[in-house]
């Protein structure tokens, strides 16, 4: 987990050490060996806090009040080896929760419902045949775990749902709609997800740049999951009600530049898409509300200009190496040029921050680094939590710069302001922490890990600067 934010975000002259404050600590254990560690955080519509820890022999569950004083705690072994990972969790009406183990190929699923009432716990397996079926997506989110598949020759999507330990299974059937590559020629559904994979966006966190460069990606708002598809003319947009799983299509064209050709991508946020498009002469960002199809601003920028709607410089950074300011506009442009292209977007307590660049494999002289985003779909959702060997490379590069804007996206001129993610950064490079996750709760997020030399579980607090 240090390595995503050591390498990912750099900050200027604010004091790191803001915003951190311990909320709570607990005696831990983990017997040996370190690689059957895991440990998973979730959060109940009460604001109550779960820990999951286990180790090789051991599961042991936390609880925390909503004010997260320590409440209580469940022991209880720790499944056979055929369930190798924590894959997610749910809660019962009464805030208890249940957690679900899984195979390795998603197979075989055990959940473990926590009774704190009676301090009882009750397991139940499920087997999933996943016959002629992809996994292209593990999360948890709306008091349910999901795992979506992807049925073999047919235009499909499958929802594996997790409620209350119960297991019910939704398919939305997309054959009835015309999709089109990267080129402009005529695709499936189906193939568009084999070759381009699909990543799940949480916008309540700032998200490191990678994540938004794949083609297809998904979002999580209420009851709704938001699903786009980009290509070069136009960004597709199903809204998905999980509840009754009703589709509703919407698109909304591409941004085009005064030259020909250049990349173009999408971020859904709060209603409203984000676009970006560039080319190696020139670049676009604009803000549409969804609702209306209104476009609300958009500004350009050339490889001879300033690009003065940002306000940070422009950086390149290097797998783990300190980012580097670009000297100029071009080399910014001969670089994203080379690279795939990407845009985030974060409520922080002032502003809209938006990071706008790319990303590329600077060993073979561009292009995304295979195998990211599928790592990334897999992770465990509701906590910021990505696996530490996505950043081993060291050819990741990242070129970015960042930008503050109001809700009517109107640039906003003045220094940037140090976020929960840079005091984190900040604090892993400094102490001792593994097993790390962070989550939103309430207005802040809490960074969760585990001191191996302390042999105790703690939780601290980070906060956005806020003037």
């Amino acid at each position: 987990m240090k390595k995503i934010f050591l390498s990912l975000f750099t900050l200027c002259c604010v004091n790191l050490s803001f915003g951190q404050t311990l909320l709570a600590s607990h005696p831990l254990e983990l017997k040996k060996a370190t690689s059957y560690h895991q440990i998973v955080n979730t959060v109940n519509d009460q604001n109550q806090v779960f820990v999951f820890a286990s180790d090789k022999e051991k599961l042991k569950v936390l609880k925390y009040n909503n004010a997260l004083f320590f409440k209580d705690s469940l022991s209880v072994n720790r499944p056979d080896k055929n369930y190798t990972a924590m894959a997610g969790f749910s809660f019962e009406d009464n805030g208890n929760p249940y957690l679900y183990w899984s195979s390795d190929d998603y197979t075989k699923i055990q959940s473990h419902y926590f009774d704190f009432n009676n301090r009882t716990s009750v397991t139940a397996s499920h087997q999933l045949s996943l016959k002629n079926e992809s996994i292209i997506s593990v999360f948890s989110e709306n008091n349910s775990f999901y795992i979506l598949s992807l049925p073999q020759k047919e235009d499909k999507l499958k929802f594996y749902c997790f409620n209350k330990g119960q297991l019910d299974e939704k398919i939305i059937d997309f054959s009835s709609y015309k999709f089109m590559d990267e080129k402009g020629k005529s695709s499936t559904f189906s193939s568009l997800i084999k070759e381009n994979g699909i990543e799940k966006i949480d916008t309540r966190s700032s998200n490191p740049l990678f994540q938004s460069v794949p083609k297809i990606k998904f979002y999580i708002t209420g009851k709704q999951m938001m699903l786009t598809i980009d290509s070069s003319s136009r960004t597709q947009l199903f809204n998905i009600d999980l509840t009754t799983f009703a589709v509703n299509e919407k698109t909304i064209p591409s941004l085009t530049l005064k030259g020909s050709g250049g990349q173009s991508n999408s971020y859904f946020h709060d209603n409203k898409l984000y676009q970006i498009r560039a080319n190696g002469e020139e670049l676009a960002i604009a803000a549409v509300d969804i609702a209306t199809g209104e476009e609300l601003k958009r500004y350009t920028a050339g490889s001879k200009d300033s690009i003065s709607f940002r306000n940070s410089p422009l950086y390149s950074q290097t797998g783990n190496e300190r980012g580097q300011e670009l000297k100029n506009t071009k080399k910014f442009f001969n670089k994203l040029s080379n690279s795939s292209l990407g845009i985030t977007v974060y409520k922080t307590p002032a502003s809209l921050m938006v990071t706008a660049g790319g990303i590329r494999d600077v060993s073979s002289g561009g292009g995304i680094l295979l195998g990211i985003t599928a790592g990334v779909a897999m992770a465990i959702s509701g906590s910021y939590y990505v696996p530490e060997d996505i950043f081993d490379s060291q050819n990741m590069q990242t070129i970015y710069f960042e930008s503050l804007f109001d809700d009517k996206f109107e640039h906003k001129k003045g220094p940037q302001q140090g976020l929960a993610v840079d005091y984190i950064s900040q604090f892993l490079h400094e102490n001792n922490a593994s097993l790390v996750s962070v989550f939103p709760y309430k207005d802040y997020f809490i960074m969760g890990y585990y001191d191996s030399k302390k042999k105790e579980y703690a939780m601290r607090k980070f906060e956005d600067f806020n003037e």
